[in-house]
């Protein structure tokens, strides 16, 4: 369903609502284009009250007289108000990246239906995951850890990240990595070097890894890059951040993983267990076991399970039963 509805306010005071309908991936992705659009057009504004230099898109002569830019809500609302999404000249830059939407590969084979995420963070259901991937000419596939669902390190030797290393934190880190923060890494976001690189000298320490670089927030970067927070990468992938110094606060967060992938693994391991129990029965039923057992105990009784302490098992003859002690045979 795709449509654009004026609502009024229940409460009449003077307020309305244009409400959007459509699929998640397309309002998120208008969304996205509204949000870039106000923040190149917040960024000129800024640098333009730096240098003294005339202030875009400043609608109402506000900004240049109050020396501040105006706020991405207020871009925002003016954009779609105002001007039909036109910045006034000021270039938006393109999407340095792709846009992920991650779909456990059952999922896309129509095996499970685990929901894929839009962006790392938004659940979208199996169906429509399995429709867009239909759409696309070229899949991107992701490895994690079999058990542990974390996502497979790629290597890297140089100080900028590559374009494939960003994709790969995005997918780690889909919020800023500072505790707390929960701002998506999509966008006003950077990539941060958790022990710093040595420019002088790249051997002494500070590697372009995955295992040293995670996504902050520019504000949390900055923060980091002036000493207010100091965070530690430990041998296990958590990350330790003390705060101030001398330290004030310090808390360790656990590295982020792909959740279906042990929630996968561990139905695995279950159904084997059940396999193997079942196969454990057959032998038992070849050998005679069971019939040996209703000739010296006699026939299988349910008001006796309380004094033997044995439970029947499902599907199983009514002979069958399963013992919380060592059997008698």
């Amino acid at each position: 369903m795709r449509d654009v509805a004026l609502e009024r306010s229940p409460q009449d005071d003077g307020t309305a609502c244009l409400r959007i309908t459509g699929p998640l991936h397309e309002i998120l992705g208008l969304a996205r284009r509204l949000d870039t659009s106000a923040r190149a057009v917040q960024a000129q504004q800024r640098h333009a009250l730096e240098d003294g230099s005339p202030v875009p898109f400043d609608l109402d002569g506000d900004t240049a007289a109050e020396g501040s830019a105006m706020s991405l809500a207020a871009i925002r609302y003016a954009l779609i108000t105002r001007t039909m999404l036109d910045t006034a000249g000021v270039e938006v830059p393109r999407e340095r990246h792709r846009i992920n939407v991650v779909v456990p590969v059952l999922t896309l084979m129509g095996l499970d239906d685990a929901p894929a995420t839009y962006d790392g963070v938004i659940p979208l259901p199996a169906g429509m995951a399995r429709r867009l991937a239909a759409g696309e000419e070229v899949w991107h596939r992701v490895l994690t850890d079999p058990t542990t669902g974390e996502f497979l390190p790629l290597p890297a030797d140089q100080y900028r990240p590559t374009a494939a290393m960003v994709e790969h934190l995005r997918l780690r880190d889909p919020v800023c990595a500072a505790p707390g923060c929960t701002r998506t890494t999509s966008s006003d976001a950077e990539n941060d070097h958790i022990e710093e690189f040595d420019h002088s000298d790249p051997q002494r320490g500070g590697p372009t890894s995955i295992e040293n670089l995670h996504r902050l927030h520019w504000a949390h970067h900055d923060a980091k890059t002036k000493g207010r927070t100091d965070p530690v990468r430990n041998p296990d992938g958590s990350t330790t951040w003390t705060v101030g110094t001398p330290t004030r606060a310090e808390v360790t967060i656990a590295p982020r993983t792909d959740l279906v992938t042990p929630i996968i693994a561990a139905a695995l391991a279950d159904s084997w267990a059940q396999y193997e129990w079942t196969l454990e029965l057959d032998a038992l039923e070849r050998m005679g076991e069971f019939e040996r057992f209703e000739r010296e105990a006699g026939p299988y009784d349910p008001a006796l399970d309380i004094g033997y302490g044995v439970e029947p098992v499902w599907g199983t003859p009514p002979c069958s039963a399963r013992y919380d002690a060592d059997p008698p045979f």
